[in-house]
C-alpha cells in the first residue's frame, strides 16, 4: 500500500506524489533529476521545485541533467531550451551529448544505455544521493502490455512492471516517484505552472514497439494489477531465503543443490534455479519461459542425466544437481596495464600491474583447489567447473607479475547493471553465496 493512504491502483496528483515522495526520504537529500524536456520529466522538476520551496533548500537540494542524444538536428536547441528553465527555476544543469557513431539497429536500447551512462556520470559528478525520471502510470501500462505480449522470464516476473527504484551499476539508485500519475494531469499541472514542453517526433514513430503499444492502449486501456508487484517481492524474498538455505556456491563456478531439495513445483526453487543459471552463465536475463520450462520437465524426471541452458551444464547426480559453465566458447582477453575489463560476462578483471595481462579459462588440472563443502563432489564436475574459471597471466612470455597486482571478483550478470527494487533480497542473497558484498539500500 502507498505512503500517502490511497489505494495502489489510485492515481495521484504530479504536486501529490512529489511531496510524498520528498516527506518518506527522512533527511536533507541532493537529487539529480533528469530532464529531457518532455512533459513527464518537466512535470516533474516543476514538482519537486515547488517542494523546495515549501520544504527549504537545506532540505531538498536540485540538480538537473539534460541528455542530447544526437539523433535529430535539434537536439542540441532543445538541450538548450531546458538548460534555460532549469536557470529561470535557479536549479543546477547539466547537458551530456551522445558522440560517436549509432547503431544502425536497436536505436532504442542503445539510447536507453547511453542515457543511463550519461546520467550516471553527472551523478558521480555532482555527488547526488540519487537520481529521480518521470516516468508514468502510461508507461508503466505500455512496459506490462509489452511484457505481457513477450511472455517471457521465470514466473512471468516481468508484468510485475516497472519497478519505483532501480540500481543501476551497483551504485547509482534511480527513483521513479511519478509511477502512479497520469500524463494528462502531469500536463495540466505544467500549464498551470505557465510552462510548456517539447514533443519529441519519435514519440509518433511506429517503428518503436512501445509507440505501437501506446496507440493500441489508447483504443483498448488495460488495467494494471498491482498486486503483481507485492507478489514478486513475496516470491523474491522467499527465493532468497532457499538460496541462504539449500544452495552452495564455490569459487562462483560451481553451484550444488541436493537432491533432496530440488523441486520443480516450488516456485521458489524455480526462480531460484533461473537465477543461478543467469548468474553462472553470465546472462542479464532470466533463462525464457520455454527454456526454463525444458530444465523442469528434465529435473521432474528425476534421473541422473545432464542438459545445458543459458551457457549452463546442468548435471544431476546421485547426491545432487550441479551447475556450472559449460565448455564452450570462453575467451582470451587481453587487458592492458592500470585497465579493468570483464572476462566472460562473469567476472571484473582489474590490472593494476605494469604490464598487460592475458586472461583465458582455467586448466582442468587445477580441480586439487576446489576444497571445502565440494570434497565429495564428482571429480568430472570439479574439474570441469576449474576449467570454468579465469586464469591470469602476463601476455609477453617470460615477464613476471607482481603478486596481488591483478584482482579478479565475480560479476552478478543479471543484477550488476540494472538491480530493481523488487529483487534486492534476492539479489543480496547471491552476492552473499558468490562472495559478493550486498548491493546499498534504496533511498526511500
Amino acid at each position: 500500500m502507498p505512503d500517502d493512504g490511497t489505494q495502489p491502483d489510485a492515481p495521484v496528483s504530479p504536486l501529490t506524489a512529489a511531496r510524498s515522495f520528498v516527506e518518506n526520504l527522512g533527511k536533507p537529500t541532493h537529487i539529480l533529476v533528469a530532464i529531457s524536456g518532455g512533459s513527464d520529466s518537466t512535470g516533474l522538476l516543476l514538482a519537486l521545485c515547488q517542494v523546495q520551496a515549501e520544504t527549504g533548500r537545506e532540505r531538498l537540494q536540485l540538480s538537473a541533467v539534460t541528455v542530447d542524444h544526437a539523433l535529430r538536428a535539434e537536439s542540441a536547441y532543445e538541450a538548450e531550451r531546458v538548460a534555460k528553465l532549469c536557470a529561470e527555476l535557479s536549479v543546477p544543469h547539466m547537458i551530456r551529448r551522445w558522440e560517436g557513431a549509432k547503431p544502425a539497429s536497436g536505436i532504442s536500447e542503445a539510447s536507453r544505455l547511453a542515457r543511463y551512462r550519461l546520467v550516471a556520470e553527472v551523478f558521480r559528478q555532482t555527488r547526488a544521493d540519487f537520481v529521480v525520471t518521470g516516468h508514468t502510470l502510461g508507461d508503466q501500462r505500455e512496459t506490462v502490455a509489452m511484457r505481457a505480449a513477450r511472455n517471457g522470464g521465470s514466473e512471468a516476473v516481468g508484468l510485475s512492471g516497472m519497478a519505483d527504484a532501480v540500481l543501476y551499476e551497483g551504485q547509482c539508485w534511480v527513483m521513479r516517484p511519478f509511477l502512479r500519475c497520469e500524463r494528462q494531469a502531469i500536463r495540466g499541472y505544467v500549464l498551470s505552472r505557465a510552462q510548456t514542453w517539447l514533443d519529441d517526433p519519435s514519440n509518433e514513430n511506429v517503428r518503436y514497439e512501445r509507440v505501437r503499444v501506446r496507440n493500441s492502449l489508447s483504443r483498448s486501456p488495460s488495467p494494471i494489477d498491482f498486486e503483481l508487484s507485492l507478489k514478486r517481492q513475496v516470491l523474491a524474498r522467499k527465493t532468497a531465503a532457499f538460496l541462504a538455505d539449500r544452495a552452495q556456491i564455490l569459487h562462483a563456478a560451481l553451484a550444488r543443490i541436493a537432491n533432496e531439495d530440488v523441486d520443480p513445483d516450488r516456485p521458489e526453487f524455480r526462480h531460484g534455479l533461473a537465477a543461478l543459471i543467469a548468474t553462472l552463465g553470465g546472462r542479464a536475463f532470466f533463462p525464457a519461459a520455454g527454456s526454463m520450462e525444458r530444465v523442469l520437465e528434465f529435473l521432474r524426471e528425476g534421473d541422473a542425466g545432464r542438459m545445458t541452458v543459458g551457457r549452463v551444464l546442468l548435471d544431476r547426480r546421485r547426491d545432487a544437481l550441479y551447475l556450472l559453465r559449460e565448455q564452450r566458447n570462453l575467451p582470451q582477453l587481453l587487458v592492458g596495464s592500470q585497465k579493468t575489463a570483464v572476462w566472460d560476462d562473469r567476472f571484473a578483471v582489474k590490472n593494476g600491474s605494469p604490464v598487460s595481462v592475458l586472461v583465458k579459462a582455467g586448466s582442468a588440472g587445477d580441480a586439487a583447489r576446489l576444497v571445502g563443502p565440494f570434497a565429495t563432489a564428482p571429480s568430472s564436475v570439479l574439474k570441469q567447473a576449474v576449467a570454468g574459471l579465469p586464469q591470469i597471466a602476463a601476455a609477453q612470455v617470460g615477464v613476471p607479475l607482481p603478486p596481488d597486482a591483478v584482482s579478479i571478483a565475480p560479476r552478478l550478470a543479471p543484477f550488476d547493471l540494472f538491480l530493481p527494487r523488487f529483487d534486492l533480497e534476492l539479489a543480496n542473497a547471491i552476492a552473499a553465496l558468490f562472495g559478493r558484498p550486498a548491493y546499498p539500500q534504496p533511498p526511500v
